[in-house]
């Protein structure tokens, strides 16, 4: 049996609660394009193939059920890389008042860690998220890679820290993922990017969509889609975060009332070359687009479930082709002529699949694989 299995099993053996009963949620809705799906695409050549999941960090019955069917996943066709789109760390991110904690630093880029914590690792790390991945370390491995997501900083009510200001407890907070290191723990910077074969992917910090905050700015964050945004021509850019432009989920009507315009200035640094936007915040599955036609992927379903979802208004103008409360995660597909993105519940089955050629769309298909 393999740990994220034993994990699960065990969770649901020693449970008088919800967790003795829990199954995955099944709801979902398509619409548009999505009720006809077309043929099954061809393989692409030269492809990477990367685990795309959000909302991980908590350890859940749902959690366990995730981790095992991702490990499964990774044993039929090992992942490349795994992107993690944020709330790595539930409710309130790392301790900030660990030992150490407050030597942690950022360098002059407000990115990139000059000074990391001089104390012991959180056990945080391990517990919610390191732990439930140890399949992911089967070779070949796949290197996990995060974005901060919202509780990833959270220093309010709760998540407050006695003798810190809100914006130095977020401050730390983020200092502290960026700086951890693991085999299945990387974040180079609050902002970086990987490429991957044919596949660029630009990891940036979306909480700064919100407000700014913790001296991070929304302008740093434009400037630095600007500049990643120079290498699309030579690959397959897909930006990284965890909130999405454009959502039919219970965020969609989340402030401030600026937001559409703060989001839509990230998109158009971008310069046209983003293929697609890779996120979470949602605790759901969705294929949306924006008005303005952008492809994004939510995939936020990896421990705390939203089960009485139903999709029922899109955010920014956008347009709804698929969304589902199930349990699962998302699978992207860069090649050398196109890419692909494929959703699969907690059992690997698959729920939803799109395609793209070159530059196009990711339209609809059959998930049956030719």
């Amino acid at each position: 049996m393999t740990r994220a299995a034993a994990v699960l099993a065990a969770l649901l053996a020693g449970s008088t609660g919800c967790c003795a009963c829990a199954t995955s949620p099944t709801f979902t809705v398509r619409q548009g394009a999505a009720l006809q799906p077309g043929p099954p695409p061809a393989p692409l050549a030269g492809s990477v193939r990367l685990l795309h999941l959000g909302d991980f960090g908590d350890d859940t019955c749902q959690q366990a059920a995730v981790a095992s069917a991702v490990e499964a996943a990774h044993r039929r066709a090992p992942f490349d890389a795994a992107l993690f789109a944020g709330d790595n760390l539930y409710e309130c991110g790392p301790d900030a008042t660990l030992p150490g904690a407050e030597a942690c630093a950022f360098g002059p880029d407000g990115a990139a860690v000059a000074t990391p914590p001089s104390g012991p690792p959180d056990p945080a790390f391990a517990r919610l998220h390191e732990g439930p991945l140890a399949g992911l370390s089967a070779a070949p491995a796949a290197p996990v890679y995060l974005a901060l997501g919202n509780h990833d900083v959270a220093a309010g009510g709760g998540c407050a820290v006695r003798g810190l200001s809100p914006g130095a407890t977020a401050r730390r907070k983020a200092c502290l993922e960026v700086a951890h290191a693991s085999p299945r723990w990387s974040m180079p910077g609050r902002h970086y990017v990987l490429d991957r074969g044919p596949a660029r992917l630009i990891v940036i910090d979306s909480n700064v969509v919100g407000a700014d905050y913790a001296g991070f700015t929304l302008d740093d964050e434009v400037a630095f889609v600007a500049a990643s945004s120079a290498g699309c021509d030579a690959r397959a850019c897909f930006l990284v975060a965890h909130h999405p432009p454009a959502t039919a989920g219970s965020h969609h009507d989340e402030g401030p009332a600026d937001r559409a315009a703060r989001m839509q200035r990230l998109v158009d640094a971008g310069g046209g070359r983003l293929r697609a936007w890779l996120a979470g915040h949602d605790h759901d599955l969705q294929h949306v687009r924006t008005a303005g036609g952008l492809d994004v992927l939510v995939s936020g379903n990896g421990s705390r479930q939203r089960p009485a979802e139903r999709f029922g208004a899109v955010s920014a103008g956008g347009a709804l082709l698929f969304g589902s409360v199930s349990w699962g995660y998302g699978i992207l597909t860069v090649g050398d002529a196109g890419w692909r993105y494929r959703f699969e519940d907690d059992r690997g089955r698959a729920l939803y699949c799109c395609a793209a050629e070159g530059a196009g769309r990711c339209e609809p298909v059959s998930c049956q694989e030719r």
